[in-house]
């Protein structure tokens, strides 16, 4: 119906609106209102999509802050890679994913984690995360079986474990070291900075069993004379609390350092080379 033809029917029937003044008033108002609670309630939920926007945003940084904390610590720790990482690396392949016993939401949590961790990609280690026991932070190197351990105060380096000894090693003549040797690698234990900071004390001291590697992915030994028996000795340490963990530090008697600090009870002994360095070895099954 048009316009024309609406006119003319109302003409005919006589159609003339009458509105009362106060109901136009009032109806009026109500819309008024209503409007009013529209605007209201568009500027409300405007203010709320703005706030939880940026406490999202926040969220999302603090979370991402911290869950790849001890990866960029990690990374930091090896930006210069050590002749003992390098070592693993030379004579440690990586095992199958099953002997890994992971499951498969945590290895998609740790590709998430790498992925948005700066230069996690061309880093030597991955799937970094915080030991809550001994407050280090555990790294697996890349394309091996073994793990670093890593000072996450100092950012840097205080283990290198592999988790089997190479084939082509063969062991030095033990020997238990005298007396004073043993207390000299307690004393030495005891004034290193990570071992200090730990705050745990030396509840043993002990001979170390040690590997020497006959050769590097084909290479030459070196000419340099091994490591006397005894040279190398293993410090327990322990926290006060007995639920804490050991950690074993290894000490060079000789050159009275240090080399580095293990969070496990399950060593067998360490790996050495002349020409990349040395790592220490665990069992795995806890043998």
């Amino acid at each position: 119906m048009t316009q024309k033809e609406l006119d003319h029917l109302l003409e005919n029937v006589d159609w003339e609106p009458k509105v009362d003044p106060l109901w136009a008033e009032a109806s009026a108002r109500r819309l008024v209102a209503y409007a009013d609670r529209v605007a209201t309630h568009r500027r409300h939920a405007r203010q709320w999509r703005l706030t939880l926007g940026s406490a999202l945003a926040v969220s999302l940084v603090i979370l991402w802050w911290t869950q790849t904390a001890p990866l960029r610590t990690a990374i930091r720790a090896t930006a210069d890679v050590s002749p003992s990482i390098r070592l693993l690396q030379e004579t440690q392949e990586e095992t199958s994913n099953s002997d890994r016993a992971e499951s498969s939401l945590r290895q998609a949590w740790n590709n998430l984690i790498a992925l948005v961790t700066p230069g996690a990609r061309g880093a030597v280690v991955t799937d970094a995360r915080r030991d809550s026991a001994t407050g280090l932070v555990r790294a697996t190197v890349r394309g091996t079986d073994g793990y670093i351990l890593v000072d996450p105060h100092l950012t840097s380096l205080v283990g290198v474990v592999g988790m089997k000894v190479p084939s082509d090693t063969h062991t030095q003549a033990p020997s238990i070291p005298l007396f004073v040797r043993l207390e000299m690698a307690r004393q030495i234990a005891m004034a290193d900075p990570v071992v200090q900071e730990s705050g745990r004390q030396a509840v043993a001291v002990c001979s170390l069993t040690v590997y020497r590697l006959q050769s590097t992915n084909g290479t030459s030994p070196s000419s340099h004379q091994s490591a006397a028996s005894g040279t190398l000795v293993a410090v327990r340490l322990q926290q006060a609390r007995e639920t804490d963990p050991d950690l074993t530090a290894i000490v060079n008697t000789v050159e009275g350092r240090v080399v580095q600090v293990v969070d496990t009870t399950r060593l067998k002994g360490l790996v050495i080379s002349d020409l990349a360095g040395a790592y220490a070895v665990v069992d795995k099954q806890g043998s």
